[in-house]
């Protein structure tokens, strides 16, 4: 989004007027969206009748959101790259399961989950970065952060009891601009 738009030949368009809503929905995945909204609205006071430049942007969102956000700007304002994000495997055992999740674009992104479990079975254990969205559903996420030590892969331990898994969606709401969401679901056999 960084480059002159004269340089950006056939993809000026997607460049111009597409990416910036997928780079707003992704920061409200991150953040929150009542967060990306307060700091839109902040911004906008601020810089009424001004002339910001990308970098006031930046540094602005950055103080309002209160996070170094440094990574996301570079990825989606300097590269062309894109998140591309799946699920390499499941394993349960002695009432845990591992989903491993596999990370082959170079944009990180959180690992969000969407977890179905059976109907009948023991009671679901709450766990920190989970939250119940019916007595069958549970969202579990954890933070980009996974990845800033380099791996491709992430194992995400739920311990959630001995309930049996359905179905488990990464990034099920679409909000991580995915390369191909045809495998990110588990298991793959299921329409």
């Amino acid at each position: 989004m960084m480059w002159n738009a004269n340089s950006a030949g056939p993809m000026y368009g997607f460049q111009t007027y597409r990416k910036t809503p997928l780079m707003l929905s992704m920061l409200g995945g991150i953040v929150g969206d009542s967060a990306v909204v307060e700091g839109t609205r902040a911004w906008a006071s601020a810089w009424r009748y001004k002339h910001p430049s990308p970098w006031d942007y930046v540094f602005f969102m950055n103080r309002a959101l209160d996070r170094d956000l440094g990574w996301f700007w570079y990825y989606w304002l300097f590269t062309t790259e894109s998140v591309d994000g799946s699920i390499a495997g499941v394993e349960s055992g002695g009432g845990r399961t591992t989903v491993t999740v596999r990370q082959d674009g170079q944009m990180p992104s959180p690992v969000v989950l969407l977890v179905e479990l059976a109907e009948a079975g023991p009671e679901v254990r709450p766990m920190a970065n989970a939250r119940m969205l019916d007595a069958r559903k549970v969202l579990v996420t954890f933070p980009v952060d996974v990845w800033f030590g380099g791996s491709r892969t992430f194992d995400a331990v739920l311990d959630l009891g001995g309930r049996a898994l359905e179905r488990v969606t990464l990034d099920p709401y679409g909000r991580f601009p995915d390369g191909d969401a045809s495998d990110n679901v588990w298991p793959r056999n299921r329409p």
